[in-house]
């Protein structure tokens, strides 16, 4: 182990000068320390190149939300708002909703009664489905399909629109795809692994990894190598846990959460505890062969302890302790980097302004969770149907994206002796700042130990109000006639065309009654469920490259099982936008694969709500088919009778079997995105979503990978966005 390079007596120690003489000439030799910095600097600008490609979308953002990109959601969580700000926007809205939708008579299609789906979906495309003949519609011959009362809204609606839309920045991988192998770049490096990284980030691993080889080895000769290998970690070690921090820099000004980039923190901190091994390994083979081991060794006490705190990390980290038990890989990690950054500032002086860098990133992440925690008291409620626990946080209503994800600390014994010790992360379900003030909701799926018992927790007898009566999955207080009302309040089912009374007074200029107000936020649908303890933080994560969803023309949403989570907020975000008149979003289709259609049971007061507000929305075109693998049951079909009209509806399908992805992706390109009408700027792209197993996830690639170049330049480009 290297001793500090200030030191006379470090030539002795390592036998020699590192540089060589031969002829009678030396060879300049680099010091160690700089050679290592300049390593580390060629990384740094390494991410400011990735970082200035996301530039332009960064700017659109920012334009978009008139510069206020920290007040804006993605990065804090929020209480609600008062209930005068709430009901001034529901007056708002109301001003560009139509009176009334139009109605027709439900038709029987595969044995279910459906309901109508008025305006965008009922738009009929004459050569839709055709090959050769495709022809997109011009906007007025579009609009010329709506009914005469509702042309000039449409036109309105667009006219603001385009005012108000964000501007649509494609991605550099768009704009690169017709490049030679530029889709192979893409695609995942081990198909079907955990953790799996694409082609780009293991060819970025592997040029890392020769550089590092070469600059440990390059111009040195001797033990200057092993000096250079120990130089190389300290110098590394700011940058590593930057990439691994929750709250990081690096993350920012790439557009991406800890999440995507946390494969590089992996992979850099192994090829570093290589390093650290073959200076340790180097060191004791020199020490054996001049026989002054243990005086050696005795003397670098400080360095022993360094590398035993780097070891813990390198041990604890691989993958059988870290998805057996996680709570020992944290522990290992905190107490091996303390260790660490400590001793080696007494092995190396120099090192100390290394890992007083490393302590400001530690406790600049520290404190950015701090601000991001909330201690609350949440609704636990079990979905049998579902096999889930439904995760409400009423005070928590606003501040995060579609896609952003929360971890969750409990405080009760239920769920173990040191549950506050352990953070969760979950997928948030909802979308942010509801019409009817809703919380933050989380779908968490029982899988492990700790889900089984939340769980449990939350299916107590007497406690979950979608439990009741045993195969009830609905609260019995509210009625299966008005399933329209589920998951909205009694605001939102007041009579059609008018404005409820707790919003009038806005109008009037009148205060309004406090009874007015409360009844305006009473929710409806779900019951009382199992209160709890939690330490809420977040969010995190959301969408990369400071990408913009809303400005996107149409969007495909493939989600399996329990990533319908990701599903149902991305949606829920993108109908809120088109609301709005902040969204270029014309054509959202969700595709959802489970095991057993039942699962759908629980989470139709939600879809029927999101299918509600598009039928308000003129422009809007909305579907979600269901894909099954398992044979229905009488008692899901039993069920599916009892809803109102008999059934599903209409843009809610159940399809048996696995679908073709390929097929999905080309038909919803092709004959669905290409068809819309578009003005003079052309189409926006087509955003693919897929959260769920890696082989739903590389269909759905090899999917969009097989896309021609024509197909993407017709509809404005293709991407992918992969959770």
């Amino acid at each position: 182990m290297s001793s500090n390079s200030t030191n006379t007596n470090s030539t002795a120690a390592t036998g020699g000068p590192s540089g060589s003489s031969r002829g009678g000439s030396s060879m300049p030799v680099p010091n160690n320390e700089s050679t290592a910095a300049l390593f580390g600097l060629s990384l740094i600008f390494v991410l400011v190149f990735f970082a200035a490609l996301t530039v332009p979308r960064l700017l659109a953002s920012l334009h978009h939300q008139r510069g206020k990109v920290f007040s804006g959601d993605g990065w804090l969580l929020k209480p609600k708002r008062s209930a005068a700000a709430r009901a001034k926007d529901a007056v708002r809205r109301s001003l560009f909703m139509p009176p009334a939708p139009p109605t027709r008579q439900p038709t029987l299609r595969g044995g279910l009664v459906m309901t109508p789906a008025p305006f965008a979906n009922d738009i009929e495309y004459s050569d839709e489905g055709h090959v050769g003949t495709a022809r997109p519609m011009s906007l007025a011959e579009e609009e010329a399909k709506y009914p005469a009362h509702l042309r000039t809204l449409v036109q309105h609606h667009r006219q603001v629109q385009a005012a108000r839309a964000p501007a649509h920045v494609p991605s550099t991988s768009t704009v690169l795809h017709s490049l030679p192998l530029a889709p192979w770049f893409s695609r995942p490096f081990f198909p079907n692994h955990i953790n799996n990284m694409s082609n780009v980030q293991a060819c970025m691993v592997l040029v890392y990894a020769a550089g590092f080889a070469v600059v440990t080895f390059i111009m040195t000769t001797g033990t200057g190598n092993l000096k250079r290998a120990g130089w190389l970690c300290v110098v590394q070690t700011p940058l590593v846990v930057s990439l691994g921090s929750k709250n990081s820099l690096v993350g920012f000004l790439l557009g991406r959460g800890y999440e995507k980039i946390n494969v590089f923190h992996r992979w850099m901190g192994q090829l570093m505890f290589l390093a650290a091994l073959y200076h340790v390994i180097g060191y004791m083979i020199l020490w054996i062969r001049r026989n002054v081991e243990a005086r050696q060794s005795a003397q670098y006490f400080e360095a022993w302890a360094a590398f035993a705190g780097f070891s813990l990390i390198a041990v604890f980290s691989l993958p059988v302790f870290r998805r057996s038990s996680y709570r020992l890989f944290f522990n290992a990690h905190w107490v091996g980097y303390i260790t660490y950054l400590i001793a080696i500032c007494y092995h190396v002086e120099e090192a100390l302004y290394w890992s007083l860098a490393t302590f400001f990133i530690l406790g600049l992440d520290f404190i950015c969770r701090l601000f991001k925690s909330h201690y609350t008291t949440v609704t636990l409620t079990a979905l049998p149907d579902f096999g889930a626990t439904r995760i409400e946080v009423p005070r928590l209503t606003r501040g995060w994206k579609a896609g952003q994800h929360v971890r969750l600390r409990a405080f009760t014994f239920k769920l173990g002796a040191w549950a506050f010790a352990e953070a969760h992360p979950f997928t948030i379900a909802s979308v942010s700042e509801t019409r009817n003030g809703q919380g933050l909701i989380l779908y968490v799926k029982s899988a492990g130990d700790w889900t089984r018992k939340l769980y449990d927790a939350a299916a107590e007898p007497g406690k979950s109000g979608l439990e009741k009566g045993g195969t009830t999955f609905l609260n019995m207080n509210s009625s299966l006639a008005s399933l329209d009302t589920l998951g909205r309040t009694e605001e939102e089912g007041s009579e059609e065309g008018k404005v409820p009374p707790s919003l009038e007074h806005y109008i009037t200029g009148e205060k309004a009654p406090a009874a007015a107000a409360a009844s305006s936020r009473a929710p409806v649908g779900f019951g009382s469920g199992t209160t709890m303890k939690m330490i809420v933080e977040g969010p995190y994560g959301g969408p990369c490259g400071h990408m913009m969803r809303s400005s996107f023309t149409s969007s495909l949403i493939v989600v399996g099982g329990s990533g319908v989570t990701y599903g149902l907020s991305v949606v829920e975000e993108l109908i809120r936008d088109v609301e709005k008149l902040q969204s270029r979003m014309r054509l959202i289709a969700l595709y959802w694969v489970v095991t057993d259609p039942a699962c759908l049971i629980p989470l139709l007061p939600t879809l029927t709500s999101l299918s509600n507000r598009v039928s308000y929305i003129p422009t809007l075109r909305f579907t979600l088919t269901v894909h099954y693998t398992r044979a229905v049951s009488p008692a899901f079909s039993a069920k599916l009778k009892s809803l109102p009209g008999g059934g599903l509806p209409r843009d809610i399908v159940l399809e048996p079997g696995r679908p073709n992805f390929k097929q999905v992706v080309d038909e919803f390109v092709k004959w669905k995105t290409n068809r819309l009408a578009r003005g003079s700027d052309g189409l926006s792209g087509v955003l693919v979503g897929v959260c769920g197993p890696g082989a739903l996830a590389q269909s759905v690639r090899e999917g969009v990978d097989a896309l021609s170049g024509d197909a993407r330049r017709s509809v404005g480009g293709v991407e992918i966005e992969e959770e």
